[in-house]
C-alpha cells in the first residue's frame, strides 16, 4: 500500500506517529514529500522506490534523476558538482560504470577486471587528471600497502612505519629517482621544519624567518656543497 508514492503523505505521518522508521529513512521520505508538494516529479513516473532505484540505475536517465535529487536536497553541493561532472562525460559519449554511488562504486571498481573501464570514465568526467590516470594505470590502481586513492595512501604512507614500504613503492614505479629515494630515506622523508613534500617544504623554506633553518638542514644532509 506506501510503495505507492501517491499514499507518501498518509505513510509518513502514520511511520512517524508509530516509530515504525529510522530516522535516516524517515528524512528521506520527507525530503521526497516535500519536493512533490513544491511541484516536482518523480523520474520517469515512477510510483515506489523499487522503481525509482531501478528507473535512475539506467544511465540514461541521469539527467533527470539529478534534476529530482537536487528539488529533494538528496545530495550535497559536492556532491552534484560531482554528478553533473558525470552528466556531462555521459552526453559527450562516455560510459560510466555500473555503480551507483560512492560505496557501491568504490566496491565495484576494487575489482581488478573493473579497473580499466572505472580509470577512464573517471578521467572522462575529470575526476583524475590525464597524469594521474597514467599514474594509476601503471600501478593497477592500487599504492603501497595496496591504499587506494590520494586520501588513503596519504594517510598510509603518513605513518613513520609505512615509510620504507612507501619510498621504495615510489621508487619502484618511477615516482621517485633513485637519488631521491636515497635522500628520503636519510632525512627520513621529512625536511626542515618537519615539513613533509616538496610544496611544503618550499613554502616554509621561502619563509625569510626559516632561512637558517633550512640552510643548517641542506649542509646537515649533504645537499649544498662546502663551497
Amino acid at each position: 500500500y506506501c510503495d505507492d508514492v501517491r499514499r507518501i503523505e498518509e505513510c509518513v505521518a502514520f511511520a512517524e506517529e508509530n516509530g515504525l522508521m529510522p530516522p535516516e529513512e524517515l528524512e528521506e521520505a520527507r525530503k521526497v514529500q516535500a519536493a512533490l508538494a513544491g511541484g516536482a516529479t518523480l523520474p520517469g513516473g515512477c510510483t515506489s522506490k523499487e522503481s525509482c532505484d531501478s528507473y535512475c540505475n539506467d544511465s540514461s536517465h541521469i539527467e533527470e534523476c539529478i534534476a529530482f535529487a537536487e528539488a529533494a536536497g538528496f545530495i550535497t553541493p559536492d556532491e552534484l558538482e560531482e554528478a553533473k561532472k558525470v552528466l556531462a562525460a555521459v552526453k559527450r559519449g562516455a560510459k560510466p560504470p555500473p555503480c551507483r554511488g560512492k560505496r557501491d562504486c568504490d566496491v565495484y571498481c576494487s575489482e581488478p577486471g573493473n579497473f580499466e573501464q572505472c580509470i577512464t570514465f573517471a578521467e572522462a568526467a575529470g575526476f583524475v587528471s590525464a597524469e594521474e590516470a597514467a599514474m594509476a594505470r601503471k600501478t593497477g590502481g592500487k599504492g603501497p600497502g595496496n591504499c587506494r586513492g590520494r586520501e588513503e595512501c596519504d594517510h598510509f604512507c603518513e605513518d613513520e612505519k609505512n615509510f620504507e614500504v612507501c619510498v621504495a613503492f615510489a621508487e619502484e614505479h618511477g615516482f621517485m629517482t633513485k637519488e631521491e629515494a636515497e635522500m628520503a630515506k636519510k632525512t627520513g622523508g621529512k625536511g626542515p621544519g618537519n615539513c613533509k613534500g616538496r610544496g611544503e617544504c618550499e613554502a616554509f623554506c621561502q619563509n625569510p624567518a626559516n632561512e637558517e633553518t633550512c640552510f643548517n638542514f641542506a649542509k646537515e644532509h649533504g645537499m649544498v656543497s662546502e663551497a
